[in-house]
């Protein structure tokens, strides 16, 4: 009999500026449990979804700042947060807020020195990709906050030994 124990653990990595700021996150490890033979044998199907599990990042600096997160992974697979080598992790932003504001979050890439969109409610991440706050233009402040969805799924097959899959998703924060 075969069972998983699905998890995904959660890196945060300082950010290095003139204000102090300190990168939260409400978990550190997510952890899916574990799926029994007939829950991992279900042939018919493509993928095996599992339960979405939310995470809320925070940022507090001493300063106002231009705040942005970053999302990668130790463990990246065909362009996408992997969970072990069958399955793989969609993180979606969304609810967020610059200093108590409601604020859009915008894609943006390490290179960019403005944001390439005013931004939405809510931003499908794509790997290496990094989340602006907005308001029309870049929003600078003292504390951001975002919550991070992650809907994460497996393929099916054959269960014959007891596996442990494992993702990383990495959240690091820079500041102007």
């Amino acid at each position: 009999m075969k069972r998983y124990l699905l998890m995904a653990a959660i890196g945060l990595v300082p950010c290095q500026s003139w204000a102090a700021c300190e990168l939260i996150a409400s978990q550190q490890k997510i952890v899916y449990s574990r799926l029994t033979p007939a829950e991992r044998q279900q042939g018919n199907m493509p993928w095996i979804t599992l339960p979405e599990k939310q995470i809320q990042v925070q940022v507090n600096c001493s300063e106002p700042q231009r705040i942005r997160l970053f999302l990668g992974s130790d463990l990246p697979r065909n362009g996408t947060f992997s969970l072990g080598s069958e399955g793989e992790m969609r993180i979606t932003a969304s609810h967020a807020y610059v200093d108590d504001r409601p604020v859009r979050i915008a894609p943006v890439h390490r290179t960019d020195t403005v944001l390439r969109s005013g931004g939405s409610e809510a931003l499908q991440v794509s790997l290496n990709e990094g989340l602006g706050f907005s308001n029309g233009e870049e929003v600078y402040g003292k504390n951001a906050s975002v919550s991070l969805l992650v809907a994460a799924r497996i393929k099916p097959g054959p269960v014959t030994e007891l596996t442990t899959w494992r993702g990383n998703l990495n959240i690091n924060l820079e500041v102007q």
